[in-house]
């Protein structure tokens, strides 16, 4: 497999994506005519008259790449895990079902232990289910 960047894909030294769960915050701005917006670490935006109108129209280019067989995100995530991109948030898969579960999906616990992965993976740290429960503990 080939990513986005040309760079081979399929070695060994590939992080496991099932084993993560990721958060993409979509960028948007406005300027003189309209909104554009697009998704961090992506090449491609979208443009409308309207905020709520540009979200929408980015979160149907995302889902008409994914019906063409392409996954608009798989090339982000691998490169995210290499190197943090601002707005794109990864943490343990089983830690995210835990807590989501636990919550009822409450977003802001969600995005709460999101950050927290982040800050303890770009320290070179752990945060995984088992760390989670511990620190709940205390």
């Amino acid at each position: 497999m080939i990513d986005e960047d040309g760079g081979d894909m399929t070695g060994p030294e590939q992080p496991d994506l099932n084993q993560w769960a990721f958060r993409v915050r979509p960028a948007i701005e406005q300027f003189e005519t309209g909104w554009r917006a697009s998704y961090p670490g992506t090449e491609w935006s979208v443009i409308a008259s309207t905020e709520g109108a540009a979200r929408q129209r980015l979160q149907e280019e995302a889902e008409n790449r994914r019906r063409s067989g392409v996954d608009p995100f798989e090339g982000i995530y691998r490169k995210h895990l290499r190197e943090a991109i601002p707005g794109v948030y990864a943490m343990d898969n089983a830690l995210y079902r835990e807590v989501a579960r636990t919550s009822g999906y409450d977003q802001t616990l969600l995005q709460t232990v999101f950050e927290e992965s982040e800050r303890r993976r770009a320290a070179g740290q752990r945060y995984t289910l088992a760390e989670y429960r511990a620190e709940q503990a205390t």
